[in-house]
């Protein structure tokens, strides 16, 4: 049966929509040495939707500019190719997944301001700890969960199931997934994430911020995005589904080397861009 599950959950990576298009459209421009701030433009507008978002996000409390960035050309030359790539990346993913209908019971409203939340938290605590870019962190915390929606999408009834079982038992995400599935939601997406060819860094992320696998090696990426999933949890910023909240490791905090008495400011950052974060890529 357990074997079904992850046969059944692998099949359904397989049906899932490739990296969105505009995405990929950018991803082989930026491939190119000839690439000008015009044509990557030119390409991100051709959603326009898309070239909203990320030019509030660019305009918003995360970036603090002196002043106001009015048009794509002028935020690629001040933010850089990978920041605006990250960008577009978390923007079209998002616009993708809920053009997805789903009969899930699942609540993905709460999804999608949980999988916010935690972007925000990873990237003030990157931020906090002085990690070299914080804009992976973010990405990588806003798909940290992506295999939950994945399983919520495909496998509706078994999910359902899982957190029927959560709120019940009161046990992690993580293990009623393994007893029903057979693996969990950071299989499914990392699955995924290898399907879209994102970095090793994203993978990463995805694959292990529950730090449940031992072996794997701790980096401050996956530091960062394991305490930013506690904390949005703990302070409530959507759902994933989860009835209690989680402990956050504290070796996440040693590798971090972010002080305690740094934490009060931290959630109140937190809780001012989540709220922006929210209306902007929810708009």
């Amino acid at each position: 049966m357990k074997t079904n599950k992850v046969e059944n959950i692998i099949g359904s990576v397989d049906k899932l929509p490739t990296l969105p298009i505009i995405y990929t459209k950018l991803t082989n421009l930026l491939q190119s040495p000839n690439a000008t701030a015009k044509m990557i433009s030119d390409v991100i507008s051709e959603d326009q939707s898309i070239a909203v978002r990320v030019l509030n996000l660019v305009n918003s409390a995360f970036y603090s500019l002196p002043q106001k960035i009015g048009n794509l050309k002028h935020a690629i030359v001040i933010l850089g190719l990978n920041q605006i790539r990250n960008l577009v990346l978390v923007t079209s993913t998002i616009k993708m997944f809920r053009e997805i209908k789903s009969d899930s019971s699942f609540n993905m409203q709460k999804f999608w301001e949980h999988s916010i939340g935690c972007a925000v938290a990873a990237r003030v605590l990157a931020e906090t700890a002085y990690l070299k870019s914080p804009d992976d962190v973010f990405t990588g915390g806003l798909l940290h969960d992506i295999g939950k929606l994945v399983h919520a999408i495909y496998l509706k009834e078994d999910f359902a199931a899982v957190i029927d079982d959560v709120r019940e038992s009161g046990l992690p995400v993580i293990e009623v997934e393994k007893r029903i599935f057979g693996c969990d939601h950071t299989y499914t997406g990392r699955e995924l994430a290898i399907k879209w060819n994102l970095s090793e860094g994203t993978v990463d992320m995805i694959r292990h911020h529950h730090l449940s696998d031992n072996s794997a090696e701790l980096t401050k990426e996956i530091s960062a995005v394991h305490i930013g999933n506690t904390l949005c949890i703990a302070l409530g910023l959507g759902s994933g589904g989860e009835k209690k909240v989680p402990v956050a490791q504290m070796k996440a905090w040693e590798i971090l080397d972010i002080e305690m008495n740094n934490l009060e400011t931290i959630i109140e950052r937190i809780d001012r861009l989540f709220n922006e974060s929210v209306v902007i890529l929810e708009s």
